[in-house]
């Protein structure tokens, strides 16, 4: 079942949306101008300003993350590859101007849009905003559904929120939006909205059937996505693993990964993130029953690569992986773990997928984002992302990283798990590339916790997932820095051991970021830290950020309608809260097609 929704949000607001779309139809000024004053007492009388309220429950358990209070050391990381000279100002945006305009009212973002996209982004904006119209879409669309309205509801769809939010249904016709955006210096994350969640109803057979028919057909059409992306350099793909395997796989894979975390902290009574190898022996024991002691030692002895006599909680997890045929015995002979020889044949095949997907675009400079999904799913892949960056993240990539993780913030153990992984990195010597995004699945997530009963994985309040936010921004930047300031290099893209993605519609963060890139030294142009809005939200930020010569891009989702909306729906109800605060952008759209009724600015 390709995505949980179905599409059961977004078809939902077309019954709001209908008395005003003969709106952009007119062409009479005067008439226009009488419509934007019933509009705009429309937009006024609603209390723009939404807050989320969320409940206070702890934390979950993740595998790659720990009950340990030991403090975090910065790693002495030295730079692994040859680096060029220092330059004496590496910064030279006029900053007090960049401030003005992402703070001000200026035309960038809409002087290049028709009369027509900017009334049709009001009205989505205003929609988006709207708390009650959000929490009630699913039942809406139902209604839609029952009383046989879906047709007319796409056909309403596609001419406001699909032409708002989307590039189109294939990769060809997001081109035009490509071309627009790289006049402005903005870049592309082309995104095809594929994505699955399990299908309960369907047997286990028929599940990976048609999974790995889709998996396959998606790769295809990912690969074409590649092609079209690297018309233009260092643009990105996003990937959807749920939508490039049988999500069963996946599921269990998490699941494994979380009983063996547990495990591994029920031996680390000293809370260091370490196991002795008599600890290691007596775990395999208990995990597996009676295993020959010397398969046990030779599973440590692989692991325990400084030969010290000790294994942190990655190099246990690696002892233990799916990738190893070694395993899989013992894998399937715990029945805690829930895996089967066909989970292991349709792991392989994904592993394939993502191999020949790598491939190309290391081949092509288009660089992979892997997203985050549902909590069930992340720690798998979480675990794969850091699979493919050890082999497509090497330092001696003159074109940088060709893998980002995504880590969203707004769970309560982000920025334990960023750190460990970057030590990973450290570690395992490479690169380390990561986009930061506040979260997608709050709802979701809160649902599932409450009808399993387990504790809430997501921060208690709006104002903890920003700390949490902006404290992994920090933490970034000052590690570039310290890498920097140790070495005596000019760090760029060809060098840098860390690069990473600010993606994020909040301004405050963005120009808090911005801020400190200038007092680190650290220069807009060098790719190593990147900036990313949707299409279609934000633009202000996203223009002003391009015309500043920040690395700066537009995650653009395409595909077929009911695909891509329920995508696009679960992004504007986790942003509601920013939705339902863009007054300024609102007042800069409306100020825009006034001047243009009264001919004060030309038209686009």
């Amino acid at each position: 079942m390709r995505h949980c929704c179905g599409g059961l949000e977004a078809r939902s607001y077309c019954l709001i949306y209908l008395p005003f779309t003969h709106f952009h139809l007119c062409m009479d000024s005067h008439k226009m101008y009488n419509q934007f004053h019933l509009f705009q007492n429309f937009f006024r009388r609603s209390n723009a300003n939404l807050v989320l309220k969320q409940r206070l429950i702890l934390g979950t358990t993740r595998f790659n993350s720990t009950n340990s209070k030991v403090p975090y050391d910065f790693p002495k990381r030295a730079l692994i590859t040859k680096t060029s000279p220092i330059i004496s100002s590496s910064n030279n945006v006029d900053f007090t101007s960049f401030i003005d305009d992402i703070s001000g009212d200026n035309r960038i973002s809409v002087q290049d849009k028709s009369t027509k996209e900017l009334v049709r982004s009001l009205i989505v904006y205003k929609l988006c905003s709207s708390q009650w119209l959000v929490n009630r879409a699913p039942s809406l669309l139902k209604f839609v559904e029952k009383a046989n309205l879906s047709t007319f509801a796409y056909w309403v769809i596609r001419r406001t929120f699909f032409a708002h939010f989307c590039g189109g249904e294939t990769a060809e016709q997001c081109k035009n939006i490509m071309n627009q955006l790289d006049k402005h210096g903005i870049k592309l994350i082309l995104g095809l909205s594929v994505e699955a969640d399990i299908n309960e109803n369907l047997e286990t057979s028929s599940i990976r059937d048609l999974s790995n028919k889709e998996a396959d057909d998606v790769t295809d059409s990912m690969l074409d996505c590649i092609e079209k992306a690297a018309a233009q350099p260092n643009n990105f793909i996003a990937l959807k693993l749920t939508g490039l395997s049988n999500p069963t796989v996946l599921e269990n894979w998490t699941s494994a990964l979380n009983i063996l975390s547990n495990s591994f902290d029920k031996f680390d009574k000293d809370k260091v993130d370490k196991l002795k190898r008599s600890d290691f022996l007596q775990l395999i024991r208990e995990l597996f029953g009676d295993v020959k002691e010397n398969v046990a030692k030779t599973l440590f002895e692989d692991v325990d690569k400084n030969k010290d006599g000790l294994i942190n909680k990655f190099e246990f997890i690696n002892a233990l992986s799916i990738d190893s045929l070694n395993i899989r015995p013992l894998l399937i002979n715990n029945k805690d773990l829930c895996f089967s020889q066909e989970d292991f044949e349709d792991y392989d095949k994904m592993m394939n997928r993502l191999k020949k997907l790598c491939e190309a675009a290391r081949i092509k400079n288009v660089r992979l984002i892997v997203d985050a999904e549902q909590l069930h799913f992340q720690s798998a892949i979480d675990y794969i992302a850091i699979k493919l960056s050890k082999t497509y993240n090497q330092p001696d990539n003159k074109n940088g990283p060709v893998v980002f993780n995504t880590f969203q913030m707004y769970l309560k153990d982000s920025n334990e798990r960023l750190i460990k992984n970057y030590n990973l990195s450290s570690l395992e010597q490479f690169v380390f590339a990561v986009k930061l995004v506040r979260g997608a699945y709050m709802y979701y997530e809160r649902e599932r916790a409450e009808k399993l009963g387990y504790p809430d994985p997501i921060h208690t309040t709006l104002d903890d997932t920003h700390e949490s936010y902006n404290q992994a921004v920090k933490f970034l930047l000052n590690e570039l820095s310290q890498i920097q300031k140790r070495s005596n290099k000019r760090l760029d893209i060809s060098n840098s051991p860390i690069a990473f993605m600010i993606a994020s519609h909040n301004k405050e963060s963005v120009i808090m970021a911005c801020k400190q890139m200038k007092t680190f030294d650290i220069s807009p142009k060098s790719g190593l830290v990147l900036f990313g809005q949707l299409l279609g939200m934000r633009d202000q930020i996203t223009y002003t950020l391009g015309k500043y010569g920040y690395g700066v891009y537009k995650y653009v989702a395409y595909g077929k309608i009911n695909e891509v909306i329920p995508f696009l729906i679960r992004r504007v109800q986790e942003n509601s809260s920013i939705l339902g605060g863009i007054r300024g952008e609102n007042q800069i759209i409306w100020r825009e097609i006034k001047n243009r009724i009264f001919h004060r600015v030309p038209q686009a």
